[in-house]
């Protein structure tokens, strides 16, 4: 039995829209509970209740927002590979969450636990989904024995956080098919 009211999922909503426009604005560092919780029209206690870092919130927004970005796959290992790059580089480049996840990184990488969290929720799903397919592939023949999937999926995804945290220009969710091109040629068959 549960005590007490039950949470309005309109002042999630809100208070994740808030969080996410305040991210876009000022980035992470800036954001102040206080800030959202005046933005979405809500109590900082409201947000405490719900959250017990600002970090979690923010994860908890991006995810929402991201949403799921699975694909269905086709039955070819590197065609599914392909698109689960673009996937992933459209979700970087084109919403708002996904612009803010790559230099949020570098801030939560200072709090080990929001750092796992962040990995849990994020980056091995990717990599578990990604590895799955470079092995299909690699037994079917499409790639090399000898490729390293981690150090794989390291370099086809690297472009899309790269750009955006070191040189300040989005990867453009296009270029993720010219990156795969570029590494799978290298890494397939002779």
């Amino acid at each position: 039995m549960s005590i007490g009211r039950p949470r309005d999922a309109a002042r999630d909503r809100a208070i994740l829209a808030a969080t996410l426009e305040l991210l876009a604005e000022a980035g992470y560092p800036a954001l102040r509970i206080d800030e959202v919780a005046r933005r979405a029209g809500v109590a900082k206690t409201t947000i405490y209740r719900r959250w017990p870092s600002k970090g979690e919130m923010v994860l908890d927004a991006i995810a929402t927002h991201l949403g799921d970005r699975s694909i269905e796959e086709t039955g070819d290992p590197l065609r599914d590979l392909r698109r689960l790059l673009e996937v992933t580089y459209e979700g970087l480049a084109e919403t708002v969450a996904g612009r803010a996840l790559p230099a949020l990184a570098a801030e939560i990488m200072a709090d080990p636990g929001l750092a796992g969290e962040y990995r849990r929720r994020f980056v091995h799903p990717l990599r578990d989904r990604a590895r799955a397919l470079i092995d299909r592939a690699v037994a079917e023949g499409s790639l090399r024995p000898e490729v390293d999937p981690d150090l794989l999926m390291d370099v086809v995804v690297g472009p899309s956080l790269y750009r955006p945290i070191v040189m300040g220009v989005p990867a453009p969710a296009a270029s993720a098919s010219a990156v795969f091109d570029l590494v799978i040629h290298g890494a397939g068959l002779p």
